[in-house]
């Protein structure tokens, strides 16, 4: 990778991290070239804005959220018990580093609603999750996968918004409660024909 490849990938590291513990508003670039080891035009050669900044942070903590939940999903061998893996891992996520809940409902909520630039990847996040526990729900066999999935991508934001309300301590006791609710739902939805 060449040395302006590697700069772009520390910055976007960094802005993951630098972001989500700190907070969009309250954070500014400097921090984020701080944390990265390169300077600020370095920064702006890359990314225009600090919205742009945050963006590429978002997408970066996206891909890398996707690949560790296919991965953790993809050891449970019955589809039925997939969409509750699901919630397994979100409970090992939160006691290992959620402490400030969900980096993309945070980021919608202090993101201006105009600025497409940090909206965009807050929603292709969302869009991508729900149908990632679309397939499941229809894999594991039921009828209605679509619903399904909607009410259990309900119980994962919630226990974001209670994390983000109540703090980290909150998160084992919220993620046991979801994933009690998620199986409750599961076991509940009609089966596929």
């Amino acid at each position: 990778m060449s040395s302006r490849g590697r700069a772009k990938e520390l910055l976007t590291e960094a802005a993951d991290t630098v972001f989500y513990e700190h907070g969009i508003s309250s954070t500014s670039v400097d921090a984020v070239v701080e944390a990265a080891g390169v300077s600020k035009p370095t920064l702006y050669a890359h990314f225009p804005t600090k919205s742009a900044v945050v963006a590429a942070g978002l997408r970066h903590r996206h891909a890398a959220r996707r690949a560790e939940l296919e991965a953790w999903v993809a050891r449970e061998d019955d589809p039925r018990r997939r969409p509750l893996a699901v919630f397994r891992w979100l409970a090992a996520w939160y006691a290992e580093g959620g402490q400030r809940g969900c980096a993309f409902l945070n980021a919608a909520v202090e993101a201006p609603r105009t600025d497409r630039t940090i909206h965009t990847p807050v929603q292709e996040e969302k869009t991508w999750l729900l149908t990632f526990l679309s397939r499941l729900c229809a894999e594991a066999g039921s009828a209605s996968p679509d619903d399904l999935a909607s009410q259990l991508l309900l119980l994962i934001d919630g226990v974001a918004g209670r994390v983000v309300v109540h703090g980290p301590e909150a998160a084992p006791q919220a993620a046991a409660d979801a994933t009690r609710a998620a199986g409750a739902l599961i076991d509940a939805s009609e089966p596929a024909p």
